[in-house]
């Protein structure tokens, strides 16, 4: 079964379509490639995609120990890339959590992001995770 329809348009430009929702996921390659620079990269999409599985399954173990992990969010910072290898080497996010959170339920979402997530399991590149406890 088909999840997602990718269609290169032009100029690093392209439109992925996921299927069961029909929300339409653009991306651009930056203009020093020969981009237009409008979406994001999908270097950037990869990164977003880390964050996000991170947050879900937090917000599971969360919600799992009777906590409310709604309103937690991440920001994605910069990608580190080698350009040589055509990979990238670094993904840095910071997510921010709700003070109120124990040590241990901390711990264990910390925990959990590094190990729980499916997306950074498959990922090789080095995950800078850092946890700021402001919400």
């Amino acid at each position: 079964m088909t999840i997602t329809i990718a269609k290169y348009k032009s100029h690093g430009h392209v439109d992925a379509v996921h299927n069961t929702s029909g929300i339409n996921v653009q991306t651009d390659a930056v203009k020093s490639v020969g981009g237009l620079g409008e979406y994001q990269t999908p270097v950037e999409l990869l990164a977003s995609s880390l964050a996000a599985c991170a947050l879900t399954v937090m917000g599971l173990q969360a919600e799992r120990a009777g906590s409310d992990f709604s309103d937690c969010y991440a920001e994605v910072g910069e990608c580190e890339e080698d350009m040589q290898e055509h990979r990238v080497t670094k993904f840095s996010i910071n997510f921010h959590l709700k003070a109120s959170f124990d040590e241990k339920l901390r711990k264990r979402l910390e925990n959990f992001s590094r190990k729980g997530c499916f997306v950074g399991n498959t990922l090789d590149a080095e995950k800078e995770f850092t946890f700021t406890y402001d919400l």
